[in-house]
């Protein structure tokens, strides 16, 4: 948020993205690999249903919000760029449009749109889709020959993690955009969360200012790169090694109680709720910042840029009460049949990439029937 709301203060406000990568690694690989001890194996169905709750309903009410924005204050000259991404983001190819986008000259240099925060998101669904398979690949090997679970886990998530690492490195020479955007690039990132939850997921219970220590230069390790680093064209590359480390540090030392932790600001009632609604806040956030503009018809001021701030903050805290929360502790009928759930869902997905293809479609032919008016117009005189 202070990335896109005040550049200066944070150029390299991005690399929270990294975090965000790792965090989830670490959480999803960790609920997987509980399920396999307590249950003996993993359901993908019950896997994707929590997944469809906790992400989806929010990230759809936001696309829904910003197509019939788009419709009502947008010029329809920018109408297909944006519906574009849209549609790539109902879908979650996001990160790929943008990368395709990247490569073509007359894209490339296009102003941004409301969603194109949601690349992060399409790289996490992506991520999603293979890594339970790829754990429970794991798993049957290691029952097959008889080998230590962990042991192959550790081998298979630490190869796939180390060859997504190299691809990362040798492709940020090559094209920093593809690589900032690849699925590919980033997997890398997910799997040392996810190896962080498989080896060392619970920290020394005791030695707490020692977890202190770890734990405050883990902060450093994230925060300094984020105030400091002023070449996007070298990223992601060696230097996203610091917020990937770092968060790492940070998850491992948990809360320790030594009187200086970090764990005490963690602690504070005002970072646990932005926590709480980091998610929402992480949706709305940037939508409510492109389309002011387009509202007040000029440039956001630095004093309007922090109503702003003040107004994500109490959507997200809106979104995560009436969308989020209900979804993800659903009563009792909408858990026994979740198909209610999935097909409103689904229609919600088909209402936008109808709404994205539909739409820009009208636009043209508006403009061609104003530019044959005009020709009509000049003609008579």
């Amino acid at each position: 948020m202070l990335h896109h709301g005040w550049p200066a203060v944070a150029p390299a406000g991005y690399m929270g993205v990294d975090v965000f990568f790792v965090v989830s690694g670490f959480l999803i690989t960790g609920l997987l690999l509980r399920e396999a001890e307590q249950r003996g194996r993993i359901s993908l169905r019950a896997f994707y249903l929590r997944r469809a709750r906790r992400i989806l309903p929010a990230a759809l009410a936001v696309l829904l919000a910003v197509s019939l924005l788009t419709v009502a204050v947008v010029p329809q000259r920018e109408w297909r760029a944006w519906f574009r991404e849209i549609v790539a983001s109902a879908l979650y190819f996001e990160n790929w449009q943008l990368a395709v986008d990247s490569q073509i000259p007359a894209r490339a240099d296009l102003e941004s749109t409301p969603v194109q925060h949601y690349w992060s998101l399409s790289v996490e669904e992506q991520f999603y889709l293979f890594w339970p398979l790829l754990l429970i690949a794991a798993l049957w090997v290691a029952a097959r020959r008889a080998s230590g679970s962990r042991v192959v886990l550790t081998v298979t998530l630490g190869a796939v993690t180390a060859a997504s690492l190299v691809y990362c490195l040798v492709l940020t020479g090559q094209d920093s955009d593809l690589a900032y955007f690849s699925t590919l690039t980033r997997t890398w990132e997910f799997g040392a969360g996810g190896l962080l939850a498989l080896l060392a997921g619970a920290p020394l219970p005791q030695h707490h200012r020692l977890r202190s220590a770890v734990s405050a230069a883990g902060l450093v390790l994230i925060v300094v790169p984020i105030v400091t680093f002023r070449s996007p064209e070298l990223f992601p590359g060696v230097v996203v090694l610091a917020p990937v480390v770092g968060t790492m540090a940070v998850i491992w030392a948990g809360m320790p109680k030594a009187a200086w932790s970090p764990a005490r600001v963690a602690a504070l009632a005002p970072v646990q709720w932005m926590g709480d609604v980091s998610y929402s806040l992480y949706l709305w956030h940037w939508p409510i910042f492109m389309f002011t503009p387009y509202l007040i018809g000029m440039p956001s001021p630095p004093w309007v840029m922090a109503l702003l701030v003040v107004l994500a903050f109490l959507v997200a805290g809106l979104s995560k009460r009436v969308i989020e929360d209900p979804f993800r502790a659903p009563a009792a009928g909408l858990r026994a049949r979740p198909s209610f759930m999935l097909g409103g869902i689904a229609a919600v997905v088909a209402v936008v990439v109808g709404a994205g293809v539909v739409a820009p479609g009208i636009a043209a032919e508006r403009t061609v029937a104003c530019d044959r008016r005009d020709t009509e117009v000049t003609d008579g005189r």
